[in-house]
C-alpha cells in the first residue's frame, strides 16, 4: 500500500479532482489552488462565484458514482447483445406483427397474405421438382 492507503503515492486534493474530472470526461481548468468545470455553453460574460474546493472524499464519491454508472451501462449493453435476448426480442417483434397485442387474437389481415405467399412458393418448388424429374 502507498502512503495514502490506496496503493499509490500521496496526491493533493487538486490532483485528485483533476484526475476525477478527467475520468468523467469533464473539461478541467486549473485556477490558483483548485479546479472547476467549465459551463457547457461557455461563460457568455456571466460572472460566477468559484465553487468551494471539494474534499478528496467528495471526489472519490464522484469517481465511484461514475464507475457504478459505467458498470450499469456495460451490463445493459451486454444484455442487449446477448444472442438469447436478441432472439427473444426478434420473435416478440414477429409475433406482434401477426397477433394483436391488446386482444391476443390473430391478425388475419396479415396472416392470410403471408400464408398465401408460402403456399405459392411451395407450389412453385413442387412444379420445378416435378419438371426436373421428368
Amino acid at each position: 500500500m502507498g502512503e495514502n492507503g490506496h496503493g499509490g503515492p500521496e496526491r493533493s486534493p487538486a490532483d485528485l479532482e483533476r484526475a476525477g474530472r478527467a475520468a468523467l470526461g469533464r473539461p478541467v481548468t486549473v485556477q490558483a489552488e483548485h479546479s472547476r468545470v467549465e459551463p457547457a455553453g461557455g461563460s457568455a460574460g456571466v460572472e460566477e462565484k468559484p465553487a468551494p474546493p471539494r474534499t478528496p472524499q467528495q471526489i472519490e464519491a464522484d469517481i465511484e458514482a461514475a464507475r457504478a454508472n459505467l458498470a450499469a451501462t456495460l451490463d445493459e449493453l451486454v444484455d442487449r447483445v446477448k444472442p438469447a435476448n436478441v432472439a427473444r426480442r426478434t420473435s416478440e417483434q414477429i409475433r406482434a406483427q401477426f397477433i394483436d397485442s391488446d386482444t391476443g387474437a390473430p391478425r388475419m389481415d396479415r396472416i392470410v397474405p403471408v400464408a398465401g405467399a408460402v403456399v405459392g412458393v411451395l407450389v412453385v418448388v413442387g412444379l420445378l421438382r416435378r419438371r426436373r424429374d421428368k
